[in-house]
């Protein structure tokens, strides 16, 4: 018998912050459902919702993907790159990236052409009108993030921040050795 769960729980009243008047307190129901101690998980599904409120905002108020949003503020804030460079430096699947670029390409807010001296490579790089789109973007997420977090300490976010790359580090730390057994095995 398989059991039916609701699509939301109510956060117990010890763990729910303070709202403002008309707004909610209801987690995903698998917030509950992972449990305090589960910190990973808990961040896959914070992580994923942080995602879908960017890609919801983006979409509705400038009709860009995650994807394209990523690469645009790549570019703009590090300079001109190769898609595959990119890719390699945000975790992001080379196809998507690709497809993000043929879509800012087409909209004007960035440029690909050939690097100097290779007939393959293209450097992607941001147009007078992405810049300033980036700028317009960046100033909203900016303010977005310091919604989502106002309620913590200035202390707080360095100890999430620190703890968060302790947790990076240990995840490429793993990616080490797998790819070391990879090539071990090959």
């Amino acid at each position: 018998m398989s059991e039916v769960l609701p699509d939301r729980l109510d956060l117990p009243s010890s763990d729910a912050p303070e709202r403002a008047s008309g707004e909610t307190d209801e987690l995903p129901a698998i917030w509950q459902m992972i449990g305090e101690a589960s910190l990973s998980p808990r961040l896959l599904v914070l992580a994923k919702m942080i995602d879908r409120e960017t890609s919801r905002k983006l979409q509705s108020e400038f009709g860009l993907s995650v994807a394209q949003w990523r690469v645009l503020a790549f570019v703009c804030i590090s300079g001109p790159a190769t898609a595959s460079y990119i890719g390699d430096a945000a975790e992001a699947d080379p196809a998507e990236v690709s497809r993000a670029v043929k879509a800012l390409v087409a909209g004007g807010f960035v440029s690909r052409e050939f690097e100097p001296g290779s007939r393959k490579a293209m450097i992607v790089a941001p147009t007078a009108e992405g810049r300033e789109l980036f700028h317009d973007i960046r100033s909203r997420r900016q303010a977005y993030f310091s919604r989502i977090t106002r309620r913590l300490s200035a202390a707080q976010v360095v100890d999430i921040s620190r703890s968060l790359t302790q947790i990076a580090q240990e995840v490429v730390a793993e990616r080490g050795v797998r790819r070391a057994r990879d090539r071990a095995a090959r």
